[in-house]
C-alpha cells in the first residue's frame, strides 16, 4: 500500500510542532524554570591543553604535553549534568566528565621530570587522564522575575589527575633504562560562582554560568575558572536538546608525597546533550 505524501507531511508536521504546544497551554516560560529536576546527558568535545612539572631535588621546567609528546586531544568525553531544585529559592547542581590521552614523539630537547632526564632525540611515550566533578549549591534572587533566573552560591571542584612519561630515562648522564614514571593527585579546589538563564519561549532558553577560584588550602595553591553559555531547545514536554560552550581552567601547585610540582589543565569546547526535566 502507497502511503500519500499529503498523509506523510501531515504526520511528521505533527510530531515536530505538536509537542512544544504543551508549554502554550501551561506556561509561557522555559520548563527549566519551574520544574524541580533536570539532567543532561551528553558529549563534551573539547580542546585540551596539559602543562606538567615534577620537581626533583631542584623544580624543573613545565612540560606541554602536546607540544613535547604529540599527546592526542581530539577524543569526545561522555558527560551529565543534573540540578535538584528545593524549596523557592534553593538548587543543588553538578557536573562530572573525564578524558583519556595519550601520544608519542621525538623529543627535539631534554624534558626533565623530577631528577630524571629524557634526552633529545630519544622516543617517549606519554598520557594524562583526567576525572573532574563539581558539585554547586546556589541560592535564587528576583525569584518574581517570570523569564529570568540569576543566583549566587559556592561550590567544589575535584579534578583527580595522573600522567606519565615513558623512554629512557638518565640520572647524571647514566642510563637507568627505558620504564615508565608515573605521577597521580586528587586537587579538591572550592569556589564561588553564579548563574543567569533566560527564557525567550517556552521552547528556548539561555543558560550562562561562571565559576571561580584563587587561593592556598593545604598543600594545594591555585587558581580555578569555569565558564559557559549555551542554548535549551524544549522539543517535547520533558525532553529537550542543548548545545553549549564550556570553558575549563585549572592551574594548581602539587605538593603531595609522590608529586610535588604542577599541574595545569585546560579544556573549551562544545558541549551537545540531550536533556529531561520533571
Amino acid at each position: 500500500m502507497k502511503t500519500r505524501p499529503t498523509s506523510t507531511a501531515l504526520l511528521i508536521a505533527t510530531l515536530v510542532f505538536s509537542a512544544p504546544l504543551f508549554a502554550q497551554g501551561q506556561s509561557d516560560v522555559h520548563p527549566w524554570l519551574v520544574d524541580d529536576f533536570v539532567l543532561s546527558v551528553g558529549a563534551f568535545l573539547p580542546s585540551k591543553d596539559f602543562k606538567i612539572r615534577v620537581d626533583g631535588e631542584i623544580p624543573g621546567r613545565d612540560i606541554d604535553f602536546g607540544q613535547k609528546a604529540d599527546v592526542s586531544d581530539n577524543e569526545a568525553s561522555a558527560s551529565l549534568v543534573f540540578r535538584w531544585k528545593f524549596g523557592e529559592k534553593w538548587s543543588v547542581s553538578g557536573q562530572y566528565w573525564g578524558t583519556e590521552d595519550d601520544g608519542e614523539a621525538v623529543l627535539a630537547e631534554d624534558v626533565t621530570w623530577r631528577d630524571y632526564v629524557l634526552q633529545a632525540g630519544s622516543n617517549v611515550g606519554a598520557g594524562v587522564s583526567t576525572d573532574i566533578a563539581r558539585v554547586f549549591f546556589g541560592r535564587e534572587f528576583f525569584t518574581d522575575a517570570d523569564h529570568h533566573e540569576f543566583g549566587l552560591g559556592v561550590g567544589v571542584h575535584w579534578l583527580q589527575i595522573e600522567v606519565y612519561l615513558e623512554g629512557e630515562f638518565f640520572l647524571n648522564d647514566q642510563s637507568t633504562g627505558f620504564r615508565r614514571e608515573q605521577v597521580s593527585a586528587d586537587l579538591p579546589l572550592p569556589n564561588v560562582g553564579g548563574w543567569y538563564w533566560y527564557s525567550f519561549s517556552p521552547r528556548w532558553l539561555l543558560t550562562t554560568h561562571l565559576d571561580w577560584f584563587s587561593a592556598s588550602i593545604d598543600q594545594y595553591s591555585g587558581s580555578l575558572w569555569d565558564a559557559g553559555v549555551g542554548i535549551n531547545f524544549q522539543a517535547w514536554e520533558y525532553v529537550g536538546f542543548g548545545l553549549s560552550y564550556k570553558y575549563f581552567k585549572i592551574d594548581a601547585d602539587v605538593e603531595e608525597t609522590n608529586w610535588y610540582g604542577k599541574a595545569e589543565v585546560t579544556h573549551d569546547g562544545p558541549f551537545l546533550s540531550a536533556t529531561v526535566n520533571w
